[in-house]
């Protein structure tokens, strides 16, 4: 099993510093995932860069509603040009302020083709997602994306055993970067609200009992010769990663 950490950049050279102490502490992270947020100045792509340029294996998110495809090819070939091996594509969500707002058009599976295209050799990965919609319309989208091109998978957390099984029976021979997440009392309500997130009954919204739960997720990941990806959002990372340890 190997492990992609989510980290979201402050400044670059604190960035790089964090990353490297990260992949040094723990020898199964591989590679930094790094999400576009509206919220955080420094974008996916300039962390990217500036960690490739130091040697340090990056996997940049892009966001494809506000993105031409002529965009993301321009920044993916200097990224390739540095190293990049791998790049998760996500469709995104409009912003807060939609008044002059005009969203690309661009679809996940028609960036994947392109991207397969013109970088045969770049690892392209989609998301996957068990709260959205229904599982045969989520699942036939996954199909989708992999008739696309797609490599595989970076999901979204999973809470539950009992679906992640379900999901591990039917991507059974597909790459998959299985999310893992902690959830606090404060951002129990965004992961339900927002990402329609249903929890099992008996989980508990505290810091041990998340890496009990993350654990087990760990474990079934391992056990399916899946990856793991953690995003340590509501705790430092440092923090989550020494009380989940396992690795």
């Amino acid at each position: 099993m190997q492990i992609a950490l989510e980290l979201v950049p402050k400044t670059l050279d604190s960035f790089l510093e964090e990353s490297r102490a990260h992949i040094r502490n723990f020898p199964k992270i591989v590679a930094i995932n790094i999400p576009e947020l509206r919220s955080v100045e420094i974008k996916s792509f300039e962390a990217s860069e500036h960690l490739l340029k130091n040697s340090v294996a990056a996997i940049p998110h892009f966001r494809l509603i506000d993105r031409s495809l002529e965009d993301l090819e321009m920044k993916i070939e200097k990224l390739v040009s540095l190293g990049l091996k791998q790049v998760l594509l996500i469709s995104g969500d409009p912003p807060l302020d939609t008044q002059n707002f005009v969203p690309s058009g661009v679809k996940v599976p028609q960036a994947i083709k392109h991207l397969k295209a013109k970088f045969p050799q770049l690892k392209v990965y989609a998301g996957q997602d068990s709260y959205r919609q229904s599982f045969k319309k989520e699942l036939d989208y996954c199909k989708e994306k992999l008739d696309s091109g797609a490599d595989g998978f970076f999901t979204q957390p999973f809470f539950s055993e009992g679906i992640l099984n379900l999901w591990l029976e039917h991507l059974h021979d597909v790459e998959m970067w299985v999310g893992l997440s902690p959830v606090s009392v404060k951002s129990r309500e965004y992961w339900e609200t927002v990402n329609q997130v249903v929890f099992p009954p008996n989980f508990r919204f505290d810091l041990e009992y998340n890496c009990i739960a993350g654990r087990r997720i760990l474990t079934l990941i391992e056990a399916a010769g899946k990856n793991a990806y953690l995003m340590p959002i509501t705790v430092s990372a440092d923090k989550y990663l020494h009380a989940l340890r396992t690795f």
